[in-house]
Protein backbone atom coordinates (compact mmCIF):
# COMPACT_ATOMS: atom_id res chain seq x y z
CA UNK A 1 0.00 0.00 0.00
CA UNK A 2 1.62 3.57 -0.85
CA UNK A 3 1.92 6.10 1.82
CA UNK A 4 -0.79 7.69 3.51
CA UNK A 5 -1.67 10.04 1.73
CA UNK A 6 -1.32 13.74 2.88
CA UNK A 7 -3.36 16.64 2.79
CA UNK A 8 -1.81 19.74 0.72
CA UNK A 9 -0.93 22.59 2.96
CA UNK A 10 -3.51 24.62 1.03
CA UNK A 11 -6.60 22.48 1.89
CA UNK A 12 -4.95 22.32 5.47
CA UNK A 13 -5.73 23.34 9.03
CA UNK A 14 -6.56 27.09 9.21
CA UNK A 15 -5.07 27.85 5.59
CA UNK A 16 -7.55 26.07 3.84
CA UNK A 17 -10.36 27.71 6.58
CA UNK A 18 -9.10 31.19 5.77
CA UNK A 19 -8.76 30.70 1.96
CA UNK A 20 -12.39 29.35 1.94
CA UNK A 21 -14.04 32.64 3.87
CA UNK A 22 -11.55 35.07 2.10
CA UNK A 23 -12.86 33.49 -1.27
CA UNK A 24 -16.34 33.36 -0.25
CA UNK A 25 -16.72 36.68 1.07
CA UNK A 26 -14.59 38.14 -2.41
CA UNK A 27 -17.49 35.86 -4.07
CA UNK A 28 -20.49 37.69 -2.01
CA UNK A 29 -19.25 41.12 -2.77
CA UNK A 30 -18.47 40.61 -7.13
CA UNK A 31 -22.27 39.16 -6.89
CA UNK A 32 -23.25 42.17 -5.31
CA UNK A 33 -21.09 44.54 -7.54
CA UNK A 34 -21.82 42.82 -10.83
CA UNK A 35 -25.55 42.91 -9.90
CA UNK A 36 -25.60 46.59 -9.11
CA UNK A 37 -23.22 47.99 -11.69
CA UNK A 38 -23.79 45.75 -14.44
CA UNK A 39 -27.29 47.11 -16.04
CA UNK A 40 -28.22 43.63 -17.49
CA UNK A 41 -28.01 42.58 -14.16
CA UNK A 42 -29.22 45.34 -12.01
CA UNK A 43 -32.41 45.87 -14.46
CA UNK A 44 -33.70 42.02 -14.53
CA UNK A 45 -33.33 41.91 -10.75
CA UNK A 46 -34.71 45.64 -10.20
CA UNK A 47 -37.93 44.54 -12.79
CA UNK A 48 -38.54 41.51 -11.29
CA UNK A 49 -39.03 42.85 -7.67
CA UNK A 50 -41.31 45.61 -9.20
CA UNK A 51 -43.68 43.73 -10.92
CA UNK A 52 -43.63 40.90 -7.50
CA UNK A 53 -43.99 43.71 -5.30
CA UNK A 54 -46.73 46.16 -7.90
CA UNK A 55 -48.98 43.65 -9.81
CA UNK A 56 -51.55 45.69 -10.25
CA UNK A 57 -48.79 48.43 -12.29
CA UNK A 58 -48.96 48.06 -16.38
CA UNK A 59 -46.22 46.13 -17.21
CA UNK A 60 -42.93 47.97 -18.00
CA UNK A 61 -43.76 50.90 -15.47
CA UNK A 62 -40.95 53.48 -14.52
CA UNK A 63 -39.56 52.26 -11.23
CA UNK A 64 -39.30 55.42 -8.82
CA UNK A 65 -36.20 56.35 -7.72
CA UNK A 66 -36.66 55.83 -4.10
CA UNK A 67 -38.14 52.41 -4.96
CA UNK A 68 -34.79 51.37 -7.56
CA UNK A 69 -32.86 53.16 -4.17
CA UNK A 70 -34.72 50.42 -1.63
CA UNK A 71 -33.95 47.46 -4.46
CA UNK A 72 -30.16 48.75 -4.21
CA UNK A 73 -30.26 48.45 -0.64
CA UNK A 74 -32.07 45.16 -0.55
CA UNK A 75 -28.93 43.75 -3.38
CA UNK A 76 -26.21 44.67 -0.77
CA UNK A 77 -27.84 43.89 2.25
CA UNK A 78 -29.88 40.80 1.43
CA UNK A 79 -29.52 38.81 -1.72
CA UNK A 80 -26.06 37.46 -1.72
CA UNK A 81 -25.60 36.89 2.31
CA UNK A 82 -25.84 33.60 1.87
CA UNK A 83 -22.46 32.75 -0.03
CA UNK A 84 -19.99 33.09 3.29
CA UNK A 85 -22.63 30.79 5.58
CA UNK A 86 -22.88 28.21 2.50
CA UNK A 87 -19.00 27.72 1.78
CA UNK A 88 -18.60 28.00 5.57
CA UNK A 89 -20.41 24.47 5.56
CA UNK A 90 -17.35 23.30 3.77
CA UNK A 91 -14.81 23.74 6.39
CA UNK A 92 -15.15 20.49 7.78
CA UNK A 93 -15.05 17.06 7.41
CA UNK A 94 -11.56 17.67 7.94
CA UNK A 95 -9.56 15.10 5.94
CA UNK A 96 -7.00 15.10 8.76
CA UNK A 97 -9.05 14.20 11.44
CA UNK A 98 -9.13 10.38 10.83
CA UNK A 99 -5.19 9.96 10.55
CA UNK A 100 -4.91 9.26 14.12
CA UNK A 101 -7.48 6.00 13.59
CA UNK A 102 -5.14 5.43 10.01
CA UNK A 103 -2.18 5.55 12.38
CA UNK A 104 -3.30 3.10 14.89
CA UNK A 105 -4.42 0.75 12.25
CA UNK A 106 -1.07 1.21 10.84
CA UNK A 107 0.66 0.05 13.79
CA UNK A 108 -1.35 -2.68 14.39
CA UNK A 109 -0.62 -4.31 11.45
CA UNK A 110 3.13 -3.81 11.85
CA UNK A 111 2.31 -5.89 14.97
CA UNK A 112 0.73 -9.01 12.31
CA UNK A 113 3.79 -8.93 10.28
CA UNK A 114 5.93 -12.29 10.26
CA UNK A 115 6.60 -15.35 8.28
CA UNK A 116 6.78 -19.07 8.99
CA UNK A 117 9.71 -20.73 7.48
CA UNK A 118 9.55 -24.84 5.80
CA UNK A 119 9.46 -26.08 9.31
CA UNK A 120 6.59 -24.48 10.37
CA UNK A 121 8.97 -21.89 12.78
CA UNK A 122 7.33 -18.28 12.55
CA UNK A 123 9.56 -15.21 13.19
CA UNK A 124 6.78 -12.28 14.17
CA UNK A 125 7.97 -8.63 13.78
CA UNK A 126 6.62 -8.22 17.81
CA UNK A 127 7.44 -9.73 21.04
CA UNK A 128 4.40 -11.17 21.57
CA UNK A 129 4.17 -12.95 17.98
CA UNK A 130 7.40 -14.35 18.75
CA UNK A 131 5.68 -16.54 21.84
CA UNK A 132 4.43 -18.95 19.31
CA UNK A 133 7.83 -20.33 18.56
CA UNK A 134 8.70 -20.49 22.35
CA UNK A 135 4.86 -21.72 22.96
CA UNK A 136 6.24 -24.45 20.34
CA UNK A 137 9.92 -24.83 22.01
CA UNK A 138 8.03 -25.22 25.32
CA UNK A 139 5.79 -28.20 24.29
CA UNK A 140 8.41 -30.53 23.24
CA UNK A 141 9.07 -31.36 26.66
CA UNK A 142 5.38 -33.09 27.08
CA UNK A 143 3.95 -35.69 25.15
CA UNK A 144 0.48 -37.06 24.87
CA UNK A 145 -2.62 -36.48 22.29
CA UNK A 146 -4.06 -32.90 24.20
CA UNK A 147 0.09 -32.06 23.46
CA UNK A 148 -0.43 -33.16 19.54
CA UNK A 149 -4.20 -31.38 19.63
CA UNK A 150 -2.90 -28.02 21.05
CA UNK A 151 0.05 -27.99 18.07
CA UNK A 152 -1.79 -29.27 15.16
CA UNK A 153 -4.98 -27.36 16.09
CA UNK A 154 -4.58 -24.26 17.85
CA UNK A 155 -0.51 -23.27 17.53
CA UNK A 156 -0.09 -24.39 14.03
CA UNK A 157 -3.33 -22.68 12.58
CA UNK A 158 -2.37 -19.40 14.99
CA UNK A 159 0.44 -18.74 12.54
CA UNK A 160 -1.06 -19.53 9.87
CA UNK A 161 -4.15 -16.88 10.31
CA UNK A 162 -1.59 -14.15 11.61
CA UNK A 163 -1.16 -13.00 7.45
CA UNK A 164 -5.00 -13.33 7.44
CA UNK A 165 -5.61 -10.74 10.22
CA UNK A 166 -2.71 -8.69 8.80
CA UNK A 167 -4.25 -8.25 5.78
CA UNK A 168 -7.20 -7.59 7.46
CA UNK A 169 -6.35 -4.30 8.81
CA UNK A 170 -4.56 -3.15 6.04
CA UNK A 171 -8.20 -3.21 4.17
CA UNK A 172 -10.23 -1.45 6.86
CA UNK A 173 -7.13 1.26 6.59
CA UNK A 174 -7.22 1.49 2.81
CA UNK A 175 -11.13 1.97 2.97
CA UNK A 176 -10.46 4.79 5.63
CA UNK A 177 -7.28 5.97 3.49
CA UNK A 178 -9.52 6.66 0.95
CA UNK A 179 -12.33 8.66 2.70
CA UNK A 180 -9.37 10.79 3.67
CA UNK A 181 -8.68 11.09 -0.05
CA UNK A 182 -12.60 12.06 -0.78
CA UNK A 183 -11.94 14.49 1.74
CA UNK A 184 -9.35 16.18 0.39
CA UNK A 185 -10.61 16.26 -2.97
CA UNK A 186 -13.85 17.74 -1.85
CA UNK A 187 -12.12 20.36 -0.55
CA UNK A 188 -10.01 21.04 -3.87
CA UNK A 189 -12.64 21.35 -5.63
CA UNK A 190 -15.06 24.00 -3.07
CA UNK A 191 -11.82 26.30 -3.95
CA UNK A 192 -12.48 25.63 -7.97
CA UNK A 193 -15.59 26.44 -7.51
CA UNK A 194 -15.15 29.89 -5.68
CA UNK A 195 -12.20 30.75 -8.26
CA UNK A 196 -14.58 30.13 -11.30
CA UNK A 197 -17.49 31.52 -9.34
CA UNK A 198 -16.18 34.93 -8.79
CA UNK A 199 -14.50 34.68 -12.49
CA UNK A 200 -17.41 33.76 -14.31
CA UNK A 201 -19.19 37.09 -11.90
CA UNK A 202 -16.24 39.00 -13.05
CA UNK A 203 -16.17 38.39 -16.84
CA UNK A 204 -20.30 39.44 -16.74
CA UNK A 205 -18.55 43.17 -16.99
CA UNK A 206 -16.25 42.41 -19.79
CA UNK A 207 -18.46 40.89 -22.76
CA UNK A 208 -22.58 40.29 -23.37
CA UNK A 209 -21.19 36.64 -24.18
CA UNK A 210 -19.16 35.63 -21.94
CA UNK A 211 -16.74 32.26 -21.99
CA UNK A 212 -17.89 28.98 -20.71
CA UNK A 213 -16.69 28.86 -17.37
CA UNK A 214 -16.25 25.11 -16.41
CA UNK A 215 -16.38 23.19 -13.10
CA UNK A 216 -15.76 19.28 -13.14
CA UNK A 217 -17.11 17.11 -9.86
CA UNK A 218 -15.04 14.57 -8.11
CA UNK A 219 -13.49 11.61 -9.18
CA UNK A 220 -13.69 8.44 -6.72
CA UNK A 221 -11.06 6.18 -5.26
CA UNK A 222 -9.80 3.85 -7.76
CA UNK A 223 -12.31 1.01 -7.57
CA UNK A 224 -11.11 -2.98 -7.82
CA UNK A 225 -13.71 -5.86 -7.20
CA UNK A 226 -12.73 -7.22 -3.94
CA UNK A 227 -12.01 -10.75 -5.15
CA UNK A 228 -8.89 -9.07 -6.79
CA UNK A 229 -8.16 -7.14 -3.63
CA UNK A 230 -7.92 -10.06 -1.40
CA UNK A 231 -6.66 -13.46 -1.65
CA UNK A 232 -9.49 -16.14 -2.24
CA UNK A 233 -11.43 -18.19 0.32
CA UNK A 234 -12.56 -15.59 2.81
CA UNK A 235 -16.32 -15.48 1.04
CA UNK A 236 -16.51 -12.22 0.02
CA UNK A 237 -19.37 -11.26 -2.87
CA UNK A 238 -18.35 -11.00 -6.43
CA UNK A 239 -20.10 -8.01 -6.50
CA UNK A 240 -18.46 -6.26 -3.56
CA UNK A 241 -16.72 -3.30 -3.86
CA UNK A 242 -13.62 -2.00 -1.98
CA UNK A 243 -11.74 1.72 -2.60
CA UNK A 244 -8.47 1.13 -3.76
CA UNK A 245 -6.10 3.86 -2.03
CA UNK A 246 -2.92 3.06 -3.29
CA UNK A 247 -4.49 3.19 -7.33
CA UNK A 248 -5.53 6.32 -6.41
CA UNK A 249 -2.59 7.77 -5.44
CA UNK A 250 -0.42 6.30 -8.15
CA UNK A 251 -3.15 8.19 -10.67
CA UNK A 252 -2.18 11.32 -9.04
CA UNK A 253 -4.02 12.56 -5.78
CA UNK A 254 -6.11 15.34 -6.82
CA UNK A 255 -6.40 14.73 -10.68
CA UNK A 256 -8.13 17.33 -13.07
CA UNK A 257 -11.55 16.28 -12.98
CA UNK A 258 -13.93 16.59 -15.84
CA UNK A 259 -15.44 20.04 -16.62
CA UNK A 260 -18.96 19.42 -16.68
CA UNK A 261 -20.97 22.65 -14.69
CA UNK A 262 -21.19 25.92 -16.55
CA UNK A 263 -20.75 28.67 -14.28
CA UNK A 264 -21.28 31.23 -17.21
CA UNK A 265 -24.99 32.67 -16.71
CA UNK A 266 -26.15 36.47 -18.63
CA UNK A 267 -26.77 38.04 -15.29
CA UNK A 268 -25.31 37.76 -11.51
CA UNK A 269 -28.06 36.39 -9.94
CA UNK A 270 -28.09 33.71 -12.41
CA UNK A 271 -24.60 32.94 -11.71
CA UNK A 272 -25.47 32.65 -8.31
CA UNK A 273 -28.12 29.91 -8.78
CA UNK A 274 -25.64 28.32 -11.30
CA UNK A 275 -23.45 28.25 -8.18
CA UNK A 276 -26.02 26.86 -5.99
CA UNK A 277 -26.64 23.85 -8.26
CA UNK A 278 -22.70 22.98 -8.54
CA UNK A 279 -23.19 23.15 -4.58
CA UNK A 280 -25.79 20.99 -4.44
CA UNK A 281 -23.49 18.12 -6.96
CA UNK A 282 -21.06 18.43 -5.09
CA UNK A 283 -22.37 17.50 -2.04
CA UNK A 284 -24.21 14.99 -4.04
CA UNK A 285 -21.29 13.43 -5.17
CA UNK A 286 -19.43 13.14 -1.90
CA UNK A 287 -22.31 11.46 -0.32
CA UNK A 288 -21.68 8.97 -3.22
CA UNK A 289 -18.39 8.49 -2.29
CA UNK A 290 -19.11 8.03 1.63
CA UNK A 291 -21.77 5.26 0.73
CA UNK A 292 -18.98 3.73 -1.35
CA UNK A 293 -16.51 3.62 1.59
CA UNK A 294 -19.65 2.73 4.27
CA UNK A 295 -20.47 -0.24 1.90
CA UNK A 296 -17.14 -1.60 1.40
CA UNK A 297 -16.57 -1.44 5.05
CA UNK A 298 -20.08 -3.30 5.84
CA UNK A 299 -18.58 -6.05 3.49
CA UNK A 300 -15.29 -6.68 5.26
CA UNK A 301 -17.08 -6.74 8.66
CA UNK A 302 -19.73 -8.94 6.85
CA UNK A 303 -17.07 -11.44 5.33
CA UNK A 304 -15.42 -11.08 9.05
CA UNK A 305 -18.66 -12.12 10.89
CA UNK A 306 -19.32 -14.87 8.16
CA UNK A 307 -15.90 -16.34 8.73
CA UNK A 308 -15.73 -16.54 12.61
CA UNK A 309 -19.46 -17.59 12.99
CA UNK A 310 -18.80 -20.69 10.95
CA UNK A 311 -15.49 -21.44 12.61
CA UNK A 312 -16.64 -20.94 16.40
CA UNK A 313 -19.74 -22.80 15.71
CA UNK A 314 -17.85 -25.90 14.37
CA UNK A 315 -15.03 -25.32 16.71
CA UNK A 316 -12.41 -25.73 13.80
CA UNK A 317 -9.51 -23.18 12.79
CA UNK A 318 -10.91 -20.54 10.44
CA UNK A 319 -9.49 -17.53 8.13
CA UNK A 320 -9.72 -15.28 11.27
CA UNK A 321 -9.85 -17.32 13.99
CA UNK A 322 -8.62 -21.02 15.78
CA UNK A 323 -10.49 -23.73 17.40
CA UNK A 324 -10.04 -24.34 21.23
CA UNK A 325 -8.08 -26.74 21.98
CA UNK A 326 -8.70 -30.37 23.90
CA UNK A 327 -7.16 -28.66 27.08
CA UNK A 328 -9.44 -25.99 27.35
CA UNK A 329 -11.98 -28.78 28.34
CA UNK A 330 -9.60 -31.21 29.72
CA UNK A 331 -10.32 -32.88 33.34
CA UNK A 332 -7.75 -33.64 36.19
CA UNK A 333 -7.95 -37.36 35.10
CA UNK A 334 -7.40 -37.41 31.72
CA UNK A 335 -4.51 -35.43 32.47
CA UNK A 336 -3.45 -37.42 35.06
CA UNK A 337 -4.43 -40.81 32.83
CA UNK A 338 -1.75 -39.77 30.46
CA UNK A 339 -3.50 -37.48 27.80
CA UNK A 340 -0.88 -34.93 28.86
CA UNK A 341 2.66 -35.19 30.45
CA UNK A 342 5.97 -34.86 30.67
CA UNK A 343 8.02 -36.48 28.13
CA UNK A 344 11.39 -38.96 28.93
Amino acid sequence: MSDQPTTPADLAGARYETTVRQQAAKLRDELIKQTIEDMESWLKAAENEWTAAHPDKPFGSPIPPQEVEQYRAKVRTEYFEWVVPAFERYLTPDPDDIDPVIDSLRKIEGMFEGQADAAGNFTGASPALSRINDVRTDMAAWEGSFKNNFIDNFLTPLQSIVPNQRKLVSLVRGQLECNKIIYIRYRAAVLKLLEKGIHATQMLNNARDPKAELWGTLIACAIGTALGAVTGGWGLAATAVLLDAGGTLAQGLIPNPPETNDLSAPTAVEVGIKITQAMNALDHDTSEQERLVANALNEITGMLENNRSKAIFANTAGNFSVAAPQLDDATGKQITDGAFRPAN
